[in-house]
């Protein structure tokens, strides 16, 4: 739309200040733009992801703690498990060792008797007894030192099959130790894995945090400089601003102005913008190659690259007025030509700081940007 006509004159003195001021700041970008982080997704969200993750790395840390005191009581099992089967080794060695002695004993024993003639024994005892009282008394004697010897070879026996059988066990538990022990360390190392990779994932997220906070707090700014200036703005459009009408403004100077192109839609508001913040003018979507137009009637000032704007049109309008057209294919107009609305002057493009066919079309008074919505309808 064409701002509503005021008084006669085409002059734009001080008063107008107040209608480059009035600007509605757009702060989402569409296709045209792909933002580093999405738009959508705020500070408070990622904070939550946050959290839930601050929150697993706390239960890790809980799990890691129970993993350590499970190694410490596995550690501290094989090492009883270890001592243990040494003393059961011990034991073994030297129930042996009275077997051995034992076993010594009586393989000389039976030499002895079977160099003597041992197959006599009973008859020595029988022939050399005086009574036969005497007789049991010396038959008693001699099956008690075998009975003894029995005995000692019985326990030594038994006492080895104890030892080994303990041993054994031990050993046994020697293993289970070493491998809870053992599955213990693993799960230790993997629980701090984990914790290691969600910490490294936290840290990514706490920045992204800090970035999502900084340009919340930018858009939160912008928001408050358009309340105020849309305010200025609607005093100035109501004649009220500085408390006295504006009689030097002629809004019919726009008319008869076009929009510089066929477009499928505003990709980025004036105002703001994900990529550069401050953003001069309005993004119209459209192909590549698409016809570009003078806006209004002026003379054509400067044509090239511009900077980030890559190719680029600057048209001068008078009374301060000027439209640059910006991220230009290929220019279609001279410097010092002259141009009615409607006029071609170049193509759209992608030129410059671009991520896509699009015309930054930016409208300035008295050097200072303006939101082309005060002009003309989109």
């Amino acid at each position: 739309m064409v701002i509503a006509a005021g008084t006669s004159s085409k002059r734009f003195l001080f008063p107008l200040i107040a209608l480059i001021c009035a600007l509605t700041i757009g702060v989402v970008c569409y296709a045209a733009f792909d933002a580093p982080f999405a738009l959508a997704e705020t500070s408070s969200e990622k904070q939550a992801e946050a959290d839930e993750i601050s929150a697993r790395i706390d239960d890790l840390q809980t799990s890691l703690n129970e993993a350590a005191a499970e190694y410490d009581r596995a550690s501290q099992a094989y090492e009883e498990a270890l001592a243990a089967a040494d003393a059961a080794e011990a034991r073994a060695k030297e129930a042996q060792a009275r077997v051995k002695s034992i076993q010594e004993r009586l393989s000389s024993r039976v030499t002895s008797m079977y160099r003597n003639g041992g197959s006599m024994r009973f008859f020595d005892v029988l022939l050399g007894a005086a009574s036969f009282e005497e007789f049991l008394t010396s038959w008693d004697a001699i099956e008690t030192i075998s009975g003894q010897d029995a005995n000692l070879v019985a326990q030594s026996k038994a006492a080895r099959a104890e030892a080994e059988a303990a041993e054994a066990e031990f050993r046994a538990q020697q293993q289970r130790a070493a491998e809870e022990m053992e599955a213990a360390q693993e799960a230790q190392e993997r629980i701090a894995a984990d914790k290691a990779a969600l910490e490294e994932e936290l840290d990514k997220i706490n920045e992204e945090i800090a970035v999502l906070l900084a340009r919340e707090e930018e858009e939160r700014i912008a928001a408050e400089e358009a309340a105020r200036r849309e305010a200025l703005a609607q005093q100035y459009l109501s004649g009220s601003y500085g408390g006295a009408s504006n009689p030097n403004f002629d809004a019919s100077f726009f008319d008869g102005w076009i929009r510089p192109t066929s477009y499928y839609g505003v990709t980025c508001e004036f105002g703001y913008s994900p990529i550069t913040y401050s953003h001069n003018g309005i993004d119209l979507g459209a192909s590549s190659g698409t016809p570009i137009y003078a806006a209004g009637p002026g003379t054509v000032t400067y044509t090239g690259w511009y900077g980030t704007g890559g190719n680029a049109v600057i048209i001068s309008h008078g009374s301060g007025v000027r439209t640059i057209y910006m991220h230009q294919s290929e220019i279609a107009a001279s410097i010092g030509q002259s141009v009615s609305a409607g006029d071609l002057i170049g193509y759209v493009g992608s030129t410059g700081l671009s991520t896509g066919p699009h015309l930054h079309f930016q409208v300035e008074i008295g050097g200072i940007p303006i939101n082309p919505r005060l002009i003309m309808s989109f």
